[in-house]
């Protein structure tokens, strides 16, 4: 039974891109990368752990029964809801708002530089307070630090310039610039992601350039290029994760090429097997936070730690400091402890927030990036970049937590979304102005209009 339910889980994965590609004839529809993931984590990776028996000595099997029966029914409905919001696009319904004026592209550009700058400014920091690139790179999974979250998190905002740079130039920007600021933003933030060896701002880096440069436009990659990226993309990440404590620089680059180790490596850090002891663990203690955990990342992380340290637990949530509350209630409930630093994947994250309604919120989230592929590819311009932002962090998504989520799509989507109202703010006004007669424009000087009547009048 417990085979059928991961055939199950991976056949609706299998048939949820071929249903987006067959339906939206869009290579970017977010079921075509967000399914295979669904796929790996609730079937490919329980399915080599069953072969080599690296279940059996966590878990027993009607709770492997359980635990996968939730799984499916999450990934089914968020595959049914975000299907449901439709993949056929009119003819009629094409408005891709093109950023083709020059107002705009300056204007994104503009604002991309300033946040860029912004983010480049607080990663510049984190380096220099550890002592310099080589120090921060100088040990497997280190990088840059900053005790003020502001600035440790603020380096996101490189993400934002690299993406407005890539939507400016792809509309006819100028070349120099935009390549200049894809240069300055983008080379720290991938050198830092793969000499970190993380897998998550590897993917958002990847996802931002290739959907970035496409996203506004009707022409897309060829579906065979989109999967030969898809399939190396995913390699690149096992790659990193296997290859962790060896990439670092001064290392002697010990590296494997084999990444079928970190699927089937049976241990507490493994994300199937955590994410079965977190859904098993609340269920036993009976114990959800009711969404308690993501309003606290609204409300109450934005707050700095110094001006109150004791957030959290004054919030109610003092677990969020281990494991973003998934980890608590192992050893009294299953009799092993997760592995720290540890990730249960989307639909565990859920469990533990709302017990069943997990099922349902998935079904909001598949509708969520569904509703916004569909506003992308009707309206562009600022719904564009919301989706690519969105593409970019669903490997944190589906893979870890919403923590990881919610804060991340916050610094990211805010930002670009005040800049595309600033330039179509400067769109709007230039077109306003351009249609007024020009003896009422405001700018029009009737003094001297007046002055130039008497001139003409006086030499007659």
């Amino acid at each position: 039974m417990f085979e059928f339910l991961l055939a199950a889980a991976g056949g609706i994965s299998i048939l949820a891109v071929i249903c987006a590609l067959d339906g939206s004839h869009d290579v970017f529809h977010p079921l075509v990368f967000i399914a295979p993931m669904f796929g790996f984590l609730y079937c490919w990776m329980p399915w080599k752990l069953l072969n080599v028996d690296g279940l059996s000595q966590y878990l027993y099997n009607d709770q492997m029964l359980f635990v996968q029966t939730l799984n499916l029914l999450g990934v089914t409905a968020f595959v049914g809801a975000c299907l449901a919001v439709g993949l056929r696009v009119p003819a009629t319904e094409h408005k891709y708002s093109s950023p083709s004026s020059p107002l705009v592209l300056r204007r994104l550009l503009i604002g991309g530089c300033v946040a860029g700058a912004v983010g480049l400014t607080c990663w510049a920091i984190t380096i220099i307070n550890v002592g310099g690139f080589v120090n921060a790179f100088s040990s497997s999974y280190a990088g840059g630090w900053d005790d003020n979250g502001y600035v440790r998190d603020g380096t996101l905002l490189m993400l934002v310039g690299l993406l407005m740079a890539i939507t400016a130039r792809s509309a006819g920007a100028s070349k120099w610039l935009s390549y200049t600021m894809m240069a300055i933003f983008g080379i720290p933030w991938l050198s830092s992601s793969l000499l970190m060896a993380r897998r998550g701002p590897t993917f958002a880096f990847v996802v931002i350039v290739l959907m970035g440069w496409y996203i506004d436009r009707r022409k897309r990659p060829p579906i065979l290029a989109v999967g030969l990226v898809g399939v190396l993309l995913g390699w690149l990440v096992l790659f990193l994760v296997t290859n962790r404590q060896s990439i670092y620089l001064g290392s002697e680059f010990d590296i494997k090429t084999d990444v079928g180790d970190v699927v089937e490596k049976s241990d507490t850090g493994n994300e199937w097997i955590y994410g079965a002891g977190t859904v098993l663990s609340s269920e036993q203690r009976g114990h959800y936070f009711w969404l308690r955990r993501y309003a606290a990342q609204i409300l109450v992380r934005p707050i700095p730690s110094a001006l109150w340290p004791t957030k959290y637990e004054d919030f109610g949530v003092p677990e969020l400091l281990h494991n973003a509350g998934t980890g608590e209630g192992f050893g009294d409930a299953l009799g092993w402890d997760g592995a720290e630093g540890s990730a249960p994947g989307i639909v565990a994250d859920l469990w533990v927030e709302a017990w069943w309604l997990a099922v349902p919120l998935m079904g909001i989230l598949g509708w969520g990036y569904g509703y916004a592929w569909k506003k992308a590819a009707t309206k562009g311009g600022p719904w564009s970049s919301q989706f690519v932002v969105l593409s970019a962090l669903s490997i944190y998504l589906v893979m870890q937590t919403m923590e990881a989520v919610i804060f991340r799509t916050l610094m990211l989507s805010i930002p670009c979304w005040l800049t595309w109202r600033w330039a179509l703010a400067g769109q709007k006004q230039q077109q306003r102005d351009s249609s007024v007669p020009c003896y009422i424009r405001p700018n029009y000087d009737l003094h001297s209009a007046r002055t130039m009547t008497l001139r003409s009048s006086n030499r007659v």
